[in-house]
């Protein structure tokens, strides 16, 4: 039996005409495939099994901000070596340079949202992407505070998660699009990215991991995915859907009478057939 929740864009791609789309994405785990805390907690810091420990502690004994800042502070290594250690370990989704091409080619603006911290996330995409291209990619998330081989994370709000990627969200709906109402995608994977999940319009959860179980939990309508291209195929649906439609809204459009001498469409009033007295009814 399928747990699944329905996909929420099925059959829905119409009532979402005329919005601009906004992607945000998550980092660890969804554009790469491991977490740039988990790879350097493990070789440079407190170890995978005391690791394990207080990521297991989240949610019951301790909060994701008072786990993760253990885990930041067991770090003695410097922010280069760090580097160094990311650009041999990750492994960036196959499919995600051509996601971001996509993305350029439709005008749809790419934000990651993160609770990673910033010289990190900057230092991968530039190592993996080129730091030009890295360069176009806005990032939303913490940032830290290096000194030699200690770490302190600097968190971007003050709440449990240390990042609050929901209000980040809003805040970067009411700035970018300037009152605009875009449609929110959001691609994911993991326990940070529960408080966005209840605010995209349309939510990616990567198949098998903590978030897809959280929607499904939760009934939270989600669609799944293993790569970035996944994510492409939906959106060119959709995509596909409202330029179909616009064209039907065109057609009908060339299809009103217009008036001979000014060439505008002739407004026809309809009326209810109740509202017509019975008598001239045949």
């Amino acid at each position: 039996m399928s747990l699944q929740v329905p996909k929420p864009s099925n059959g829905n791609s119409k009532k979402h005409n005329n919005r601009p789309i906004a992607v945000f994405s998550d980092f660890d785990g969804t554009i790469f495939h491991q977490d740039t805390g988990h790879v350097l907690f493990d070789k440079y810091g407190c170890g995978q099994e005391k690791r394990e420990e207080l990521d297991g502690s989240i949610g019951d004994t301790r909060s994701f901000r008072e786990a993760s800042e253990l885990m930041w502070g067991s770090l003695t290594v410097s922010l280069d070596e760090a580097l160094e250690l990311l650009k041999k370990d990750l492994v960036l989704d196959d499919h995600f340079k051509p996601f971001l091409d996509f993305c350029d080619e439709q005008n749809i603006p790419f934000s990651v949202i993160s609770a990673g911290l910033q010289p990190l996330l900057r230092g991968a995409l530039d190592q993996f992407l080129g730091k030009e291209r890295s360069s176009k990619i806005n990032i939303v998330s913490n940032d830290a505070e290096i000194d030699g081989s200690n770490w302190k994370p600097l968190w971007r709000h003050d709440c449990e998660l240390g990042h609050d990627k929901a209000r980040s969200i809003n805040e970067m709906k009411e700035t970018v699009f300037d009152g605009a109402q875009p449609l929110t995608v959001f691609v994911g994977d993991g326990v940070s990215d529960l408080a966005a999940a209840n605010h995209a319009d349309i939510l990616f959860a990567r198949r098998g991991l903590k978030l897809e179980k959280y929607c499904i939990k939760n009934k939270i309508p989600y669609i799944p995915y293993d790569t970035f291209e996944d994510v492409q195929v939906e959106l060119e649906r959709m995509i596909n859907a409202q330029k179909e439609d616009e064209q039907d809204n065109r057609n009908a459009t060339a299809n009103i009478p217009k008036n001979p001498v000014s060439g505008r469409p002739i407004a026809l009033r309809t009326v209810s057939e109740n509202s017509v007295p019975n008598s001239v009814l045949i």
